[in-house]
C-alpha cells in the first residue's frame, strides 16, 4: 500500500462531502455524520481501496485482480463495472452529493480531491504532525481494532489487506515513537504517559511503549507504578509469547539507578564520561561542503575535505542535529554550491561552507553558515594559525557554528593531536574509506598501511584505531587480506577494544566487532549494532548496517525505518536510496518500490548494481513493462558488470517464458551450484518460486548444508541474502517444513530468544511462532 500524498486533518475533514471509517467495521456517512449504506461488500472494500491508493488513484486492471482474480478477464472487469456502477449510484444518490465524486477513465478509477475525509488519513496527519494530543486522542480511538474488520475477503484482496493493515501499524507504531521521543525531550511526563497509554490499547505488548511509560513513572517519582508495570509485562508476554522483556524495557527500568548497558567486547571498557547528545532539533539540517582549496598545490584537497569532514563529525556528534553525510554533501563544489540547488537535493535548513589557505606551516580557514530559506549569512569568522594549531581551529569552528545554531556542543573525549605529516595520512585514510566501496575495490586495502603507520606514531588517537579496525574488518570479510585469518581476525578486534579503551563513544570499533561475528550469531551481531546506534544514533553507516541486520532476519518494517533514516541522513548516495527502494518491496509496496528503482536507476544509469536490482525486482514481482523499457541498457557495460547483468537478464526470461525447458534449465544450474559448493545461497531457490518450480525450491535448500554460518570464518551476512527467503512473495513460506531450515540458519533460537518475530509470523498459513518453538525444542542446529 503505497503512501497518500495529500494527509487530511480536521479543516479538510469539515469541507468533506464524506466521511468514512476504515479501522474497525466500515462505515461511510455523510457531513451530518448519518450512515449512508452501501450493500456489496465488493463495493465497500472497493471504496476502501481506493482511499488508500497513492493519490486515490488504481488502475483498472489491477482493481479487477484484486476483487476477482479467480474470473476471466472478461469476467473480472464485468463485475468491476457493475461495482462501479452501484459505488457511483450510491455517491451520486446521497442528500450530499452535488457532482460525480468518482472518476473512471479506461485506465484508471480516482475518486474527487478532497470529497473524502477518513479516519486513516485523520491518523497519518496527526503523526506527522507535531500535534501530539490529536495523534494520542485518535489512536485512543480506535484501539486495537483492525483495518476493516468486517470485509474479510480472502484472494488477492486479503493479501493487500494483510499488508495494509501491517503497514498502518507500523505507521502508528513509527509516529507514536517520534512523538513520545519529542516529548521527553521536552521534559513532559503526562505527554509520554498519554501516548504511550494509547499506543498501548492497539498493541498491548509494544515493548517501546511499555519502556516509555516506566521512564515516565520514573521521572515523576513513581517508582513503585514502574516496579508493577514492568511486572505486570512480564506476566503478560510469558502468557501471550512465552518470552521474557527485551533489552529496551530492562532498561527503562535500570535507568531509575542510571545503570550503564555493558559494552559486548572482550575488554573492560569504560561507560561514556558525558551524555549522549539529545535527540535532534526539529527542523534542524546542517550540510556541512566541502570547503575550497585555495592554495596554489592541487595536492591539498584531500588536506581541505578532510578539515571539512572534521568540523562535520564534530557537530554532528557534539549536538545530536542532523547532519547531512560527506558522501552526499561533498558532491557540491565550486560553481555547483547554489544555496537553492543544495538545499533542494540534500534537504538542508542551513549550509556551512568555506575555504581553507595553506602556506608552509602557515594555515587559514574561513568559514561561513548560511540559513537556506533566506539566504541569510548566520555567521562567518576567519580563523588564523600554524599547520599544529588545526585541531583547535577545527574545534573552534565547530563551536562557533554550534552557538550560531543556538545548541550546546557537548565536550568530547580529547583527542591527541597528531604531528602534521601523520595528521595528512590519517586524512588521506579516512577519504579513502569515506569514498571508495569496500564490496567493489581495494579502498579498506590501501587505507589499512596508512592508518597503521598513525596508530604507530600516535598510539593514543582514537579515530585513527577506529577506522584501522573498520579497514582490517573489511578487507577480512571481502577475502582480500594476505593474513591468516585468525590472525587478521585478532588484529581487528586489537583495533577495535584499543579505540573502545580510549573513547566508548567510538561506533565505529562495534560496527568492526559485528562484522566478525558468524552470520548465525544473530543477537551478538544486534547487540553490537546497537551499541554502535546507542553512541551514534545518527551514523548513516551503523542506521544501514542495522537495517542490512533487520532484512536478514525477517524484519522488514525495521528494516525499512532504518534505511529511511539513513537515506535522510545521505540523501545523494545511491547505495542509500537503491535500499530504501528495496526495503519497500519486503513491505509489500511493489508499487512504490518499483517506481523507485527506475527513478534512482534514472539518476545514476552508469550504476550496474542499481539496474540489476532494477530488472531483477521488476521482473520478479510481475512488472514486465518496467523490465522491457530497461533490458536493452544492458549493452553499455562490459567485464563482470556485463555478466552479471547477463544472468540477471536469464533468470527473468525464465520468470517469464512459458517453456518447462528454460526453467528447467535454470534449476539445473542451481543444482549444480549446490552439488559442487554443498550449499545455495537463499536467493536462488527463492528464484525458483518466481520460476514457478517450489518444489525444487524446497529440495534445494533441504539438501543444502548451512553449518558454516556458525564458523566466525564463514560467509558475511551481506553476501548471503537471508531477507529474500522470508519475503512475502517467497514460496518457502508456503509450508512449515521450512522453518527447520530457518533453525538450522539459527533464526529459530534469535527469533525465540529475544521476541523480535520476523514480519511472515503474522501472514504465514501456519502457526509460525509454535513451528519455531518446536525447531529449537529438537537440539542446536547443526554447527551452532
Amino acid at each position: 500500500m503505497g503512501a497518500v500524498t495529500t494527509e487530511l486533518g480536521r479543516d479538510a475533514a469539515a469541507i468533506a462531502r464524506f466521511h468514512v471509517q476504515l479501522i474497525g467495521p466500515f462505515r461511510l456517512a455523510g457531513p451530518d455524520r448519518a450512515a449512508i449504506p452501501i450493500q456489496g461488500r465488493r463495493t465497500r472494500a472497493l471504496l476502501a481501496t481506493l482511499l488508500l491508493a497513492p493519490e486515490q488513484t488504481m488502475g483498472r486492471e489491477r482493481l479487477a485482480g484484486l476483487f476477482w482474480g479467480d474470473r476471466s478477464d472478461a469476467q473480472a472487469r464485468a463485475s468491476l463495472r457493475q461495482c462501479l456502477l452501484e459505488l457511483r449510484g450510491v455517491l451520486s444518490g446521497s442528500a450530499e452529493s452535488d457532482g460525480d465524486h468518482l472518476i473512471a477513465t479506461r485506465e484508471t478509477v480516482t475518486l474527487f480531491p478532497g470529497a473524502f475525509a477518513c479516519d486513516v488519513l485523520a491518523v497519518r496527519g496527526a503523526l506527522a504532525s507535531h500535534d501530539w494530543e490529536e495523534a494520542a486522542r485518535l489512536i485512543d480511538g480506535v484501539g486495537a481494532a483492525p483495518l476493516l474488520q468486517d470485509l474479510e475477503l480472502g484472494g488477492a484482496y486479503g493479501e493487500w489487506l494483510d499488508v495494509a493493515r501491517a503497514e498502518i501499524d507500523a505507521r502508528m507504531a513509527d509516529g507514536l515513537a517520534r512523538h513520545i521521543a519529542a516529548r521527553e525531550e521536552a521534559g513532559d511526563s503526562a505527554g509520554v504517559k498519554a501516548l504511550a497509554a494509547a499506543w498501548l490499547r492497539r498493541d498491548p505488548l509494544s515493548e517501546t511503549a511499555v519502556a516509555a511509560l516506566i521512564r515516565a513513572e520514573i521521572a515523576t517519582g513513581a517508582r513503585a507504578a514502574a516496579h508493577i508495570r514492568y511486572q505486570a509485562f512480564r506476566d503478560l508476554l510469558a502468557a501471550e509469547i512465552g518470552v521474557a522483556p527485551g533489552p529496551l524495557v530492562d532498561a527503562a527500568l535500570r535507568s531509575e539507578a542510571l545503570v550503564a548497558e555493558p559494552l559486548v567486547v572482550a575488554a573492560p571498557v569504560s561507560p561514556p564520561a558525558t551524555p549522549l547528545p539529545a535527540p535532534a532539533n526539529d527542523g534542524l539540517v546542517l550540510a556541512v561542503l566541502a570547503f575550497d582549496n585555495l592554495s596554489s598545490d592541487p595536492e591539498l584537497a584531500d588536506f581541505c575535505d578532510g578539515v571539512s569532514e572534521e568540523i562535520q563529525r564534530t557537530v554532528a556528534r557534539g549536538t545530536g542535529i542532523a547532519v547531512v553525510a560527506r558522501a552526499s554533501s561533498f558532491q557540491f563544489r565550486g560553481p555547483d554550491k547554489s544555496i537553492a540547488k543544495v538545499a533542494a537535493a540534500l534537504g538542508a535548513s542551513h549550509l556551512l561552507d568555506g575555504s581553507v589557505r595553506r602556506s608552509g606551516q602557515r594555515l587559514r580557514i574561513t568559514a561561513e553558515l548560511v540559513e537556506c530559506a533566506s539566504h541569510r549569512a548566520v555567521w562567518s569568522e576567519r580563523f588564523d594559525g600554524d599547520l599544529e594549531d588545526v585541531f583547535a581551529l577545527q574545534d573552534s569552528i565547530a563551536e562557533k557554528v554550534a552557538a550560531a545554531l543556538e545548541l550546546t556542543l557537548l565536550p568530547s573525549t580529547p583527542i591527541p593531536t597528531l604531528a602534521p605529516a601523520t595528521y595528512e595520512r590519517f586524512l588521506r585514510a579516512r577519504g579513502l574509506l569515506a569514498d571508495g566501496d569496500a564490496q567493489f575495490d581495494n579502498t579498506a586495502s590501501d587505507a589499512v598501511p596508512l592508518l597503521e603507520m598513525v596508530v604507530r606514531d600516535a598510539p593514543d588517537h582514537a579515530p585513527a584505531w577506529e577506522l584501522l579496525a573498520l579497514a582490517r574488518a573489511q578487507v577480512l570479510r571481502g577475502g582480500r587480506g594476505a593474513l591468516p585469518y585468525a590472525e587478521a581476525r585478532e588484529a581487528v578486534i586489537e583495533a577495535a577494544q584499543t579505540a573502545l579503551k580510549l573513547d566508548p563513544r567510538r561506533g565505529g570499533a562495534y560496527r568492526a566487532l559485528a562484522m566478525l561475528e558468524p552470520w548465525g550469531h544473530h543477537a551478538v551481531r544486534e547487540k553490537l549494532l546497537l551499541q554502535a546506534l546507542e553512541v551514534a544514533p545518527r551514523d548513516p553507516a551503523a542506521l544501514t548496517d542495522m537495517s542490512n541486520f533487520c532484512w536478514g532476519v525477517g524484519r522488514f518494517r525495521d528494516a525499512l525505518a532504518y534505511a529511511e533514516q539513513a537515506c535522510e541522513l545521505n540523501p545523494l548516495m545511491p547505495a542509500a536510496r537503491l535500499h530504501v527502494a528495496q526495503m519497500r518491496a519486503y513491505v509489500g509496496d511493489y508499487d512504490t518500490s518499483v517506481s523507485m528503482l527506475e527513478e534512482v536507476h534514472q539518476r545514476w544509469p552508469n550504476n550496474a548494481g542499481i539496474l540489476m536490482a532494477l530488472l531483477n525486482w521488476a521482473g520478479s514481482l510481475g512488472y514486465p513493462e518496467v523490465y522491457y523499457r530497461n533490458v536493452s541498457k544492458i549493452d553499455q557495460f562490459d567485464g563482470w558488470q556485463a555478466r552479471d547483468l547477463a544472468a540477471v537478464r536469464s533468470y527473468v526470461e525464465a520468470v517469464f517464458s512459458r517453456d518447462m525447458t528454460v526453467k528447467e534449465t535454470r534449476a539445473a544450474r542451481y543444482r549444480g551450484l549446490l552439488e559442487q559448493t554443498g550449499t545455495i545461497t537463499l536467493s536462488l531457490p527463492t528464484g525458483l518460486g518466481f520460476i514457478g518450480l517450489p518444489d525444487m525450491a524446497f529440495e534445494l535448500v533441504e539438501l543444502a548444508d548451512y553449518s558454516h554460518v556458525f564458523d566466525p570464518a564463514g560467509p558475511s551476512p551481506s553476501l548471503f541474502y537471508p531477507g529474500v527467503a522470508l519475503g512475502p512473495w517467497s514460496c518457502l513460506l508456503s509450508h512449515p517444513r521450512f522453518i527447520r531450515v530457518c533453525h538450522r540458519l539459527g533464526l529459530c533460537r534469535y527469533w525465540q530468544e529475544t521476541g523480535q518475530w520476523p514480519d511472515c509470523a503474522a501472514w504465514v498459513p501456519f502457526d509460525f511462532k509454535s513451528a519455531v518453538r518446536r525447531a529449537v525444542d529438537s537440539g542446536p542446529a547443526p554447527g551452532e
